[in-house]
């Protein structure tokens, strides 16, 4: 996994903590509330994992999901933990783990952000 990584910086999701606004509603801790990953993994496009189960189809009126980028990580992070690179923000939306026999993790991720942040 060193070979093809690339820096990312990973935001776990926040399992707890949070406050209500003006209006009563519960607000999430925000990203920058949570603990920063630095990492250096694989972070590819998923159109060039087309072999591998980066995308679920349910047809017939089901769930058909896709995703931008598959990540390859040793972390585990919860859905919905976002992961950063290029100045670009994605959800992890889905895992495959491979823990079963190695230390890798397959994540799916989806773009929250669509310019680079400067």
């Amino acid at each position: 996994m060193d070979t093809f990584g690339v820096p990312l910086k990973v935001f776990p999701r926040q399992e707890e903590g949070g406050s209500y606004n003006a209006k009563g509603e519960w607000i999430k801790n925000l990203k920058e509330d949570a603990a920063v990953l630095e990492v250096s993994e694989p972070f590819v496009p998923s159109s060039l994992m087309s072999q591998l189960p980066v995308q679920s189809l349910y047809r017939s009126g089901g769930r058909i999901e896709d995703y931008e980028m598959t990540w390859f990580s040793a972390q585990v992070v919860p859905l919905k933990s976002i992961v950063e690179h290029n100045g670009l923000e994605y959800s992890v939306e889905d895992s495959i783990p491979y823990t079963d026999y190695s230390n890798v993790t397959q994540y799916g991720c989806k773009a929250v952000s669509t310019f680079a942040k400067k």
